[in-house]
């Protein structure tokens, strides 16, 4: 019996150290996870903002291509990785130099605007990755600038005549869209020539423009001359009519009422009455 009760004092003895020991355990147990929960927090919980649409690349499938991750706090485990895209529509520039018909090097300043496709993103992710702006934006609007601005010579390229624009962006649509993304607009900002080629195409291009201002005044001369044409016509086609309604008594009448209006006027004259032909009124100024 005594060995029994001195067992059971060890066993009292030593049970505040085993609970302490549990406890120490517990508590060290939840700080490494708290710790595990701060440094993978980041690869868990994936925040997907507006504008933006993700792609999940699991550690053991692969690639998602099922689904599309929208706007919203998504858990993920940290072995697998979310991929998130801008969906919006942006606008890069590039310069490229290009060479056209003659062989002549220019410089085009582009911009590209561009977005990729929400529907495709992960057809775009696995065939692409997140870099396809540099791996085809780019490249795809530089072969089809090359090819448009090839047919072309320096002053068609520098005033985009013949539907210069309309070429580049029909050329880069039709390849991007087959790479999963949309290219909304293309838009060619400037063209760098060399400085003797762009002065000389600058006064060709002042002249052209004096020439048309040269015109336009000729066209008015002309016009002013026809209507001055039709002005003399119309005095004579007057005076025509009224030459055929004279006769003596109408002048006669009208001297009459000449030498009234004189009487009454207050100027200094001489009026002989009868003395003119056909017994006319005449009338002699005070200056003669």
């Amino acid at each position: 019996m005594a060995d029994i009760d001195d067992y059971e004092d060890d066993a009292m003895q030593y049970a505040p150290d085993r609970r302490l020991l549990h406890y120490t355990s517990a508590a060290l147990l939840s700080v490494l996870l708290l710790m595990a929960a701060i440094l993978l927090w980041n690869r868990m919980v994936i925040s997907i903002k507006s504008g933006e649409a993700g792609v999940l690349y699991s550690f053991f499938t692969g690639t998602d291509q099922g689904n599309i991750y929208g706007e919203g706090v998504h858990l993920i485990w940290p072995w697998n990785t979310m991929h998130v895209y801008d969906v919006r529509f942006q606008t890069r520039e590039q310069t490229y130099s290009l060479l056209t018909n003659g062989g002549l090097a220019v410089n085009l300043k582009v911009a590209i605007r561009y977005q990729p496709d929400i529907r495709m993103l992960p057809l775009l992710h696995v065939a692409v990755g997140p870099d396809y702006l540099e791996k085809v934006v780019f490249p795809e609007t530089e072969a089809a600038l090359r090819r448009a601005v090839g047919q072309y010579g320096p002053e068609e390229v520098y005033t985009s005549h013949r539907g210069f624009l309309e070429t580049v962006v029909v050329g880069s649509l039709s390849k991007m869209e087959n790479r999963y993304i949309i290219v909304d607009d293309v838009l060619v900002k400037s063209v760098d020539l060399p400085n003797t080629v762009r002065d000389a195409i600058e006064r060709k291009l002042a002249l052209h423009e004096e020439e048309k201002a040269f015109q336009y005044r000729l066209s008015i001369e002309q016009k002013e001359a026809e209507r001055k044409r039709i002005e003399a016509q119309g005095i004579q086609t007057y005076q025509q009519i009224i030459a055929k309604s004279l006769n003596p008594d109408l002048l006669r009448w009208q001297g009459v009422q000449a030498t009234r209006d004189l009487a009454t006027s207050p100027n200094a004259k001489t009026v002989v009455i009868g003395a003119g032909k056909d017994g006319l009124p005449l009338i002699l100024g005070g200056d003669r």
